[in-house]
């Protein structure tokens, strides 16, 4: 069972995704499944947050030196159209593995450079391990880089700032630039 568990910053709640791994931490070729739903955790990005409870399926195998993660995400996610600034929601079914190291083990892995040992492992140090970062970074990198409420959006006025999905404004657009009125004098002038 995963235990989401609220801890207070300032009057601020941060959910976290933790996993009580003392069994399957302590018997060599176990395996131990998790699994919560109905949560929410912060995405810590301003461009998106949960939009339905998140879901998360996580197995861990005792594999010797090392324990291996694997687990599924899924949630909806909401943010804004990055033209017209209208709410977008996203649904996100995502996976992340790791192998998780734990702390009193990284010397057996001497033969290893500085920093490999890090980049290849999660390093962990007691029998409660918080997947809350490795959850939300599986999420957040599904997500696109821009989203669009339709592929055809044809965002904001840069005048008056209607959206102009819902119609055409009456803003004049083809004002020129004073710098370049001299070039359009000419264009003009070429053309009769």
């Amino acid at each position: 069972m995963i235990a989401f568990d609220s801890a207070s910053d300032e009057g601020v709640a941060k959910l976290t995704l933790e996993l009580d791994i003392s069994r399957v931490r302590s018997v060599k070729g176990s395996r131990e499944s998790y699994h919560a739903e109905n949560e929410q955790i912060d995405l810590m990005d301003i461009d998106w947050q949960l939009a339905e409870p998140l879901t998360v399926d996580a197995e861990i195998d005792h594999e010797g030196n090392f324990l291996a993660l694997r687990g599924e995400a899924r949630t909806v996610v909401k943010g804004l159209c990055c033209r017209c600034l209208e709410p977008v929601t996203v649904p996100v079914n995502c996976s992340f593995a790791e192998q998780l190291l734990y702390a009193k083990d990284v010397s057996l892995f001497s033969h290893l450079a500085v920093g490999e040992v890090e980049e290849k492992y999660f390093i962990y140090d007691n029998d409660t391990l918080d997947i809350t970062d490795i959850v939300r970074e599986s999420i957040l990198a599904e997500l696109p880089q821009k989203v669009l409420c339709k592929d055809d959006c044809r965002g904001l006025c840069p005048k008056c700032g209607k959206n102009l999905n819902q119609g055409q404004c009456d803003c004049d657009l083809h004002e020129v630039d004073p710098r370049l009125a001299i070039l359009a004098k000419l264009k003009e002038a070429e053309e009769v």
